[in-house]
């Protein structure tokens, strides 16, 4: 059974979706801003970054996809959307590091679970690139251009998508029931894991709308998965900003202002340059003899 929506609502979803996307280019924004004046600018901030950079991509091939030039607007939003949701998934990963300062095994797991991530991602946009640009006959459907992508494709992304949201699910979990960590920590923690459960169930119900060909669905689940990626991915800097705004930081975390990364300023440290005294013996000398006269 085909499940079709009316072009109004299309319109509303595609505009609420929008809203949503916008809104987290904001906090993106926001979120640079606030890190590079901590001087705390890491590793999941530039892969934040480039999350941001495809989103604004994402959001403008949207429109220009409705208002003309469709092939190329297709084109840019099939590999800016899953650059958003993969780039959003290494800055999860790389908070984690952040925040649990974690030992020499948990450094390797997160670097090779980076690696994975990162060849998931090369995977997709590359089978996209072949299957769209080996086969050019998409160009001429109507009354929109768009073209399906195969079902050994469908069948990678949705495994790829379910086991690197796991991954994202498991892990902090991991970390909450192993190790002993700080009320700060334990919070940020349950927030990715939050987090990760939300972007999780948005990607399972694309992938079913992709398995079932439901095209007009399949753009709206695309889009808000898109924005809700984006908002997930500044959900820790900005939760955190607030929380401390608003004088919810209790004083019985037992930890220091440094184990919140987003607590205090970092500060230049200056070193004390010892300052040295010349004497000249021979003005001394003369000087004593002439005492002496």
């Amino acid at each position: 059974m085909a499940l079709v929506l009316s072009w109004s609502t299309m319109m509303t979803l595609r505009t609420v979706s929008s809203a949503l996307l916008a809104v987290g280019l904001v906090l993106s924004i926001f979120r640079f801003t606030y890190r590079i004046w901590l001087r705390r600018f890491w590793v999941e901030d530039a892969w934040a970054v480039v999350a941001f950079l495809c989103g604004i991509a994402t959001l403008t091939s949207t429109w220009t996809y409705t208002n003309g030039e469709q092939i190329i607007s297709f084109w840019v939003y099939s590999f800016t959307f899953p650059s958003v949701v993969w780039a959003v998934r290494e800055s999860i990963l790389f908070s984690i590091v952040r925040i649990v300062y974690g030992t020499q095994h948990l450094r390797r797991l997160t670097l090779g679970l980076g690696v994975l991530f990162s060849c998931f991602w090369a995977g997709l946009v590359a089978q996209k690139a072949w299957q769209y640009g080996h086969d050019t006959s998409w160009y001429n459907t109507v009354p929109n251009v768009h073209a399906f992508q195969s079902q050994p494709m469908v069948m990678f992304e949705l495994i790829a998508d379910c086991l690197s949201d796991a991954i994202l699910i498991v892990l902090p979990l991991r970390l909450l029931w192993s190790l002993k960590l700080p009320k700060r920590q334990r919070r940020m923690i349950l927030a990715i894991f939050s987090s990760s459960i939300v972007v999780t169930i948005v990607s399972i119900f694309r992938g079913v709308c992709q398995i079932s060909k439901y095209g007009t669905v399949l753009n709206t689940a695309t889009s808000f998965q898109t924005a809700m990626s984006l908002l997930v991915c500044n959900l820790l800097v900005t939760v955190t900003f607030l929380y401390r705004i608003f004088g919810f930081a209790d004083a019985d975390d037992g930890v220091s202002s440094d184990d919140d990364d987003y607590t205090t300023r970092t500060t230049t440290r200056t070193t004390t340059r010892p300052v040295f005294t010349t004497v000249d013996l021979d003005d001394l000398a003369s000087g004593s003899d002439e005492g002496r006269k």
